[in-house]
């Protein structure tokens, strides 16, 4: 049975997977006469899928409290946000591409009937070393004999190669046998095919997957099949696993000592306050995209146990404790970062959890998740976001010239960078707009 969110996240899998084929289709064929309808059948796929998750959100259900996965949806769900916003580089930058290397007097060989030979240098008149950055290469006006139909003609041809041309040394010739006044194309073999339908060369194709692989590994890496309870079993094993009973003695927004990275300046976050009956008050701080709400409103009285390890270095934050998962009776989760009211008190003893104490099995806990018009707006936006950098992507795909080809994969990227920051001061305002310091009103739980 197809559940709500098993519904956005298929909407999402075809969004990516026709991004995946568009960036296939430019990879194996990236110089063809424009318009690239085998592009933009992809990239209309793409939109549709955008289009299906934005009026999917519109119409959900709100102000609930669900029952996720075992997986931290929060881990999730901004990692593949970062993800899609920064590869999407690659498809801005392939389909321009695809736009820009077609070269008209490449086609009209093609047209004339092409061919590709090998030939060899007759004489070179001129050669200039091109430096850039760490590499370079040689600009050279050389003489080629061409083999027409109606005889070999010498050809004076501009080469561009990573080696000096020698007369005598062989090199490949694009041309149309029977129309000697057409263009005449000299180079390696690959680079000749591309002009007419040929794959991209595999410098490119490796430069698009270490980039994909680079965005991947920033922000998936450990996030995508995030498990915190998981890591519990993990911590405890290693003796730095701290368990305190906890019970719910209320939710709302206040001021987390950490600021958030590269910035001074701390900000207002969701927070559960929990007390504890060996030690006193603790508060877990939780991602700007959990809203307050709901878990105000149900999670009030409720008990369970607190599980935290201390970071792995020393922070300059004074009340930091370190990260942390709530497990609440029912086995239900959320998972944050935990603080005390005073670091001058120190944490039990008997906090320590010992390697061969009982743990709430992996994979049983649930993650809750709050379902919110605040929280379906922000992903509604990204969505947005990504459906206007689509149709950006569309209009390249009829050949609109050099100049708008540029400044459309430009605006399609920044389309996607600004809906994701867009997305994030959403949330940031809602935080704020609640009153910071207390509690929010309080209900009673419900099952999801």
């Amino acid at each position: 049975m197809m559940t709500r969110s098993s519904t956005l996240v298929r909407w999402l899998a075809v969004l990516g997977l026709s991004m995946v084929a568009a960036v296939t289709t430019v990879l194996i064929q990236p110089s063809t006469r424009p318009p690239r309808w085998d592009i933009l059948v992809c990239l209309a796929v793409a939109a549709v899928a955008a289009g299906g998750g934005v009026l999917w959100l519109r119409r959900r259900p709100t102000d609930d409290l669900a029952t996720g996965g075992k997986h931290w949806w929060v881990e999730q769900r901004n990692g593949w946000v970062g993800f899609a916003a920064w590869s999407w580089v690659v498809p801005a930058f392939l389909v321009a591409y695809a736009a820009l290397s077609p070269t008209p007097a490449a086609w009209e060989i093609v047209d004339a009937g092409s061919a590709m030979r090998t030939t060899e240098i007759e004489k070179v008149l001129s050669s200039k070393y091109v430096s850039s950055q760490r590499t370079g290469h040689y600009t050279s006006t050389v003489l080629v004999p061409v083999p027409f139909n109606q005889g070999p003609r010498t050809t004076e041809l501009e080469l561009t190669s990573s080696d000096k041309p020698k007369a005598g040394e062989e090199i490949w010739v694009l041309f149309a046998p029977s129309s000697p006044d057409l263009e005449v194309f000299v180079g390696d073999r690959q680079s000749l095919e591309e002009k007419i339908g040929g794959r991209v060369d595999f410098w490119t194709i490796f430069l698009t997957l270490g980039f994909l692989a680079f965005c991947w590994f920033m922000n998936l890496f450990g996030r995508w099949r995030s498990d915190p309870v998981a890591g519990l079993h993990r911590s405890r094993q290693k003796g730095i696993l701290h368990a305190l009973p906890v019970s719910v003695a209320g939710v709302g927004v206040a001021l987390d000592e950490r600021p958030a990275s590269a910035s001074v300046t701390k900000h207002l976050k969701p927070r559960i306050r929990l007390t504890s009956a060996e030690f006193g008050e603790l508060h877990l701080y939780l991602d700007d995209i959990v809203d307050p709400l709901p878990l105000a409103q149900r999670l009030m009285g409720v008990r369970g146990h607190v599980y935290w390890r201390r970071p792995a270095r020393q922070l300059p934050y004074a009340n930091s404790v370190g990260y942390a998962v709530l497990i609440l009776d029912g086995q239900r989760y959320v998972a944050g970062w935990l603080e005390s009211l005073d670091a001058s008190v120190a944490l039990p003893v008997s906090a320590l959890v010992p390697a061969d104490q009982e743990l709430p099995a992996a994979g049983e806990a649930r993650a809750l998740r709050p379902l919110t018009p605040v929280e379906a707006s922000a992903n509604s936006t990204v969505l947005k976001a990504l459906l206007l950098g689509i149709v950006a992507l569309g209009l390249i795909t009829f050949g609109v010239g050099d100049i708008a080809t540029a400044a459309l994969a430009a605006a399609s990227v920044l389309a996607v960078l600004m809906g994701r920051k867009r997305a994030g001061l959403q949330m940031k305002r809602h935080v704020e707009s609640l009153t910071p310091g207390s509690d929010l009103p309080t209900g009673t739980i419900r099952e999801a």
